[in-house]
């Protein structure tokens, strides 16, 4: 391949790419490869052609972001932000007005919550491994099912049955750590859990499709059964650039939040560059809101002064230029921050693309307004440009985006078994999944 030279054409012209794109980079864009004369002609359509020339031209559209360093991850996890936002002008003077104990109270602006750290080994070796049997002291199954389940579940008549499960639930046993999360839950209430970065969001399926915990059990559960907590602890660190990094190592924590019934259509997510907000997504990008329609222009100025007053010099103290927050409007207008990301490929974009945020980036950006009529108090008619920041909304049912979480959804079986009426064929089904295998019995007598 070394003695070819490669030239890049656009199919039925007689016209060249500019730059050098890579061979792998033409090969992605479907190219048609043909040799000739020790020259390796890559052909491409028209469309692709100009698409390409495009990335070629603009140095920013083949720069996505791929390795953030470790210290804007641990910028991201809970504890690095939480206590920070949490207590905005917590030394407010003790004879301070009504009016700044006011201002005070709005200046906690994330939900309140509880964080135990550091996880104990033990417990993480517990989440790595097999299955989802449960420790001592929590519940088999979710506190949400159907009591006649867990009274079912709970009632084995299985002697044999009975013996294995308390030598597997012997076989983990954190204390400390239950006692932790039940003071959590008596402070807090109902929680939502979290390990340092990820929600366990994927398997809401088993707990009655919500977050909501409101035992022990139902945190252990939904953490033990995670991908996404699974991501964090093994693959945090990919693609995290540490050549410049003499920090301590990574520190598990569990984060109890305190379970608040958000409406979807109201969580958003903010993309900041360079100390900049350049772009506002609907958070829930595979559902429709038509309210969304109307009030989109005005979520995105409470948005900006949010920005503006809270978060921007106060992330971090300022040291990180690149990243993503998420929030949440009530119903009174208040902006409340639930999370931030990295400014990295491994952030879902939303209905942008990351090509397109890099676009927005860039100084050179055209801005091409879009013209956005609002109707004010039933008469008044202003006008509005939605610049940088861009904000997306889906304005339609056509434009509703798939939903990443639809591939973590439960088996149509599972839902059968966890019907009232399937009460004895869930407990037949989950005893038969914590019976020793034939390897199990092997080991054992050896």
């Amino acid at each position: 391949m070394n003695d070819f030279q490669i030239r890049s054409l656009c199919k039925s012209q007689n016209s060249e790419l500019t730059g050098t794109p890579t061979l792998d980079f033409l090969i992605q864009k479907n190219a048609v490869v043909e040799t000739h004369n020790h020259t390796l002609y890559l052909i491409l359509s028209p469309l692709v052609y100009a698409n390409v020339q495009t990335h070629l031209t603009n140095p920013f559209m083949t720069q996505l972001p791929h390795n953030s360093s470790i210290n804007e991850l641990k910028a991201c996890q809970f504890s690095s932000w939480y206590p920070k936002f949490r207590n905005l002008n917590k030394n407010i003077d003790s004879y301070a007005t009504e009016q700044q104990q006011h201002t005070y109270a709005l200046n906690n602006i994330t939900i309140r919550s509880i964080i135990i750290s550091p996880l104990p080994p033990d417990f993480i070796q517990f989440l790595k491994s097999d299955g989802v049997i449960l420790p001592q002291g929590a519940e088999s199954v979710s506190s949400f099912l159907p009591t006649q389940i867990k009274d079912d579940w709970s009632s084995d008549s299985d002697d044999n049955e009975e013996i294995h499960q308390t030598e597997i639930h012997s076989k983990y046993h954190f204390p400390e750590l239950n006692e932790q999360i039940q003071n959590a839950l008596d402070t807090l209430g109902s929680c939502i859990p979290k390990l340092n970065w990820s929600a366990p969001r994927d398997v809401t399926w088993m707990n009655a499709a919500t977050l909501k915990c409101e035992t022990v059990g139902d945190v252990y559960l939904l953490l033990k059964s995670s991908d996404f907590c699974m991501f964090d602890l093994e693959h945090a660190l990919d693609d995290i650039d540490q050549s410049n990094s003499f920090e301590e190592s990574l520190e598990y924590e569990l984060v109890l939040r305190k379970w608040s019934n958000l409406h979807k259509s109201m969580e958003f997510r903010c993309f900041v560059s360079n100390h900049e907000l350049i772009a506002i997504s609907q958070r829930n990008h595979s559902e429709h809101y038509p309210h969304l329609k109307k009030e989109y222009m005005k979520i995105r100025s409470l948005l900006i002064d949010f920005f503006d007053e809270y978060i921007d010099g106060n992330f971090a103290e300022g040291s990180i230029r690149n990243f993503v927050f998420d929030v949440y409007v009530d119903k009174n207008e208040r902006v409340w921050l639930i999370d931030f990301n990295l400014w990295s490929t491994r952030t879902d974009a939303l209905l942008f693309t990351w090509e397109d945020l890099i676009h927005l980036t860039s100084e050179t950006c055209i801005e091409e307004s879009e013209k956005v009529t609002l109707e004010v108090n039933n008469s008044d008619i202003i006008e509005m440009t939605n610049i940088k920041p861009e904000i997306r909304v889906v304005m339609s049912e056509k434009e509703v985006h798939y939903d990443p979480l639809a591939n973590y959804r439960a088996p149509i079986d599972t839902v059968d078994l966890a019907s009232e009426n399937g009460s004895q064929a869930f407990h037949e089904f989950m005893a038969m999944c914590t019976k020793p295998s034939e390897f199990d019995r092997e080991d054992e007598a050896e």
